[in-house]
């Protein structure tokens, strides 16, 4: 095992008041069909601080023994890198830690944008989200008229009443029009349909993943831009993201926030498997 002491960057934020500490702990394993060589990869798995979360203490560890480097994507993720060079049957990481969160009590906390962003960036659909007819039924539905925020809330409400949370129906590889033909999926395709019909309306927004309480898999949402800061809504859930959620990443869609990229020779298939644990500890 190679233990990496990761460091939490300079707070960005001195206000947060923290009444609650979420433990949580991010396992994958990735298995081959064979000994896989020259194993490259990208992890974006380790949470930073924002105005509502504060890292208290983590810890990563990757098997096989090699070294990772940190460095940070377009998008200011935490992105953990290395090359397992000699041949390997599975490759694992785990991490773990302790996470200060706002008590927000059911209102969104928001993260300051960095200077100059307008979110002009986060307009614009992707493949993952270009809208079509069953979206434009969607979009045609919700209240328009107040801020980005009010738009986005009702936005929330609509695509969680719309579709129904059901596992094994869509993929890494489904777009926001096909879930909402569908009408079923999981986090990723809530979030993307919101995400679609909201930049179909001029609303800057933004995919993040990350976990929450419970045990699972990694979870997703979306970041709404309005006045300068962005706020968090779930809507899997239908809630503002609160004091139960550990943000890890953001980007445009799906694709800019997948936890574990990279390419392998040697072995011809890999199997996947993940479990993420987050408890309340105070």
């Amino acid at each position: 095992m190679n233990y990496v002491a990761v460091i939490s960057p300079d707070r960005r934020d001195g206000s947060l008041e923290a009444g609650h500490a979420l433990g949580f702990q991010y396992g994958m394993e990735l298995g081959f069909d064979g000994e896989a060589v020259r194993h490259s990869f990208t992890l974006r798995c380790v949470p930073t601080d924002t105005m509502r979360q504060r890292v208290e203490s983590l810890q990563v560890s990757v098997t096989p023994d090699i070294q990772l480097t940190r460095d940070a994507d377009g998008f200011g993720n935490v992105l953990l890198e290395g090359t397992v060079p000699g041949p390997h049957g599975m490759f694992s990481v785990s991490v773990q830690g302790t996470v200060a969160v706002a008590d927000c009590d059911g209102v969104p906390v928001p993260e300051a944008a960095e200077a100059g962003d307008d979110g002009m960036l986060f307009r614009y659909q992707t493949p993952k989200t270009m809208p079509g007819p069953a979206l434009q039924g969607l979009v045609d539905s919700i209240r328009t008229g107040g801020g980005n925020l009010d738009v986005a809330t009702d936005a929330m409400h609509l695509v969680h009443s719309s579709l129904t949370y059901e596992k094994g129906v869509t993929g890494p590889g489904t777009t926001a029009e096909e879930a909402m033909a569908l009408g079923r999926g999981v986090c990723q395709d809530y979030s993307q349909v919101m995400i679609s019909a909201l930049r179909t309306l001029d609303v800057p927004c933004r995919y993040v993943v990350g976990f929450t309480v419970g045990e699972g898999e990694s979870h997703a949402w979306v970041e709404v831009l309005d006045g300068g800061l962005w706020y968090g809504l779930d809507p899997t859930g239908d809630f503002p993201v609160g004091r139960d959620h550990i943000k890890v990443s953001h980007g445009r869609d799906y694709e800019d926030c997948r936890i574990n990229r990279g390419v392998f020779f040697g072995a011809r298939e890999s199997y996947q498997r993940v479990l993420a644990t987050v408890a309340r500890i105070r």
